[in-house]
């Protein structure tokens, strides 16, 4: 009884993470672009993190060393 009790709340637990919203577009976005998507990721976390000249500085550098043109 509690073997299938603990199997259901699996199963439950699955498919309200799968169906999740944000959950999923964020393995959409990741599965079309990975490093654009980390990328800006990292980019929300700097633009919180830094001062503004600093945070514009950190973008440049990013520019400059940009490879997929």
């Amino acid at each position: 009884m509690k073997d299938r009790k603990l199997e259901i709340n699996n199963i439950i637990k699955n498919i309200v993470k799968n169906k999740s919203v944000p959950y999923a577009n964020a393995i959409t976005k990741i599965k079309k672009d990975r490093k654009g998507y980390y990328q800006q990721k990292d980019l929300k976390i700097k633009q919180k993190q830094l001062s503004s000249d600093r945070f514009q500085q950190y973008i440049k550098d990013i520019q400059e060393n940009d490879n997929t043109d």
